[in-house]
């Protein structure tokens, strides 16, 4: 950078001189041309190097946005892991069964052993991680463990309505392959529609073939099909909330997750034409759900029943390593459809 103050010593020198010789006088032109290229000169290197120091900060900060912190990806596998869990743990919560409050106490006594486990793992990589049980939704758990028994309501009803207007979750079926219907136009039909779009599910057998089908229509009015193989065993599972027949992708079940949105009514028809067990979670509570024509209370020994559940959570972890540090929230709510 040029330095100005020899610049300015120069200009007092000439402006003594000629006082010295001359006595006091008014500055002329030339006096004052010289101070006014002085003063532009100084400003000039004052901007030049504000211009340095801004541009290397924008160099900085675009050098930053461009770093690549790979404890990210601890973090966010992390996140992958603590959703899971959470998942798993509110299923095998619900299914203990309780009333709204015991559910909440054991998901978060459950959740936390959950978390104090995984904590020791991310240690042994040289992180730590916490996580913890924010909040709730209640909701019902409809389901029937009787896998001698058809899919009709306690009536005995065929074609019936499971809930209405409520978000629909973990839907999933073990179904009696000698139970199943022949053709699909006397099967077994999961319906679920949402006022606007419904998709269609249709479980039944070929016994030349010794195969199951499920088959789906979707909002549009294509029918898709997957079917497994007649050595897949006496029962056969349909987890619609995972889009699998017997543990194997069943692309047609996506159908269910894509065309439907928001609210939706769930129905069975033909519900004599499978036997078997199944459950499924609707977002709305017990006391809005239950209806002594259709479902047992829990514990009665009869089927179906419906009972109080946590439909969905939400939980907080936190993930930090080095310099990395993540904090979030999650909704978990496994294999919602609507």
């Amino acid at each position: 950078m040029a330095d100005v103050t020899d610049a300015f010593e120069r200009a007092s020198d000439a402006v003594g001189e000629a006082s010295e010789a001359d006595g006091p006088r008014r500055f002329g032109g030339d006096d004052r041309g010289q101070l006014m290229l002085v003063a532009a000169l100084a400003i000039a290197v004052l901007l030049v190097g504000l211009a340095l120091t801004l541009n290397t900060a924008i160099y900085t900060e675009n050098l930053a946005t461009r770093t690549t912190d790979t404890n990210l990806d601890g973090a966010v596998t992390h996140g992958g892991a603590v959703e899971a869990g959470a998942g798993a743990v509110l299923d095998e919560t619900n299914r203990e069964g309780g009333t709204y409050g015991e559910l909440n106490d054991s998901f978060g006594e459950a959740f936390g052993n959950w978390s104090d486990a995984a904590a020791t793992l991310a240690a042994v990589r040289g992180a730590a991680t916490d996580a913890s049980h924010v909040d709730r939704v209640r909701g019902t758990r409809i389901s029937q463990t009787d896998a001698a028994r058809n899919f009709t309501d306690r009536n005995e009803t065929t074609d019936w309505t499971l809930a209405s207007d409520v978000g629909v979750r973990g839907v999933r079926f073990n179904v009696s392959r000698d139970s199943l219907a022949t053709s699909s136009g006397s099967a077994f039909e999961l319906v679920v529609d949402d006022g606007t779009d419904a998709v269609e599910t249709e479980i039944y057998q070929n016994t030349t073939q010794g195969r199951v089908f499920v088959t789906v229509e979707d909002a549009g009015g294509t029918r898709t099909t997957c079917s497994v193989a007649a050595d897949a065993g006496d029962y056969v599972t349909v987890d619609v909330a995972d889009g699998r027949l017997n543990g194997t992708a069943c692309d047609p079940l996506d159908a269910v997750h894509t065309d439907l949105d928001g609210a939706a009514t769930v129905s069975y028809r033909n519900a004599g034409a499978a036997e078997g067990s199944y459950e499924l979670y609707v977002d709305e509570t017990n006391a809005t759900v239950f209806d002594a024509t259709k479902y047992a209370s829990a514990g009665s020994g009869s089927s179906p029943v419906a009972q109080e559940a946590l439909y969905a959570v939400t939980v907080s972890y936190v993930y930090e390593s080095g310099e990395t540090y993540v904090y979030r929230e999650l909704r978990v709510a496994p294999g919602e459809i609507a």
